[in-house]
């Protein structure tokens, strides 16, 4: 896997960290669940699955 793919994978995670913080932080959960909770759990997954994909093909984390 080449340089860009690890980069594009951490770049995702840290959006991922930061909107979650933002959303935490701005007690936007409270306001929105039933808008903000299914988006978190696709978010989440996605990361997941991600993570999953890149580990099959190169046998390592990162």
């Amino acid at each position: 896997m080449t340089d860009t793919s690890k980069r594009n994978l951490l770049l995702a995670d840290a959006l991922f960290v930061v909107a979650l913080v933002m959303i935490y932080s701005t007690d936007g959960l409270k306001d929105y669940p039933i808008f903000l909770s299914p988006l978190l759990i696709i978010a989440f997954g996605t990361c997941v699955i991600r993570h999953i994909n890149h580990y099959k093909l190169t046998k390592r984390i990162y």
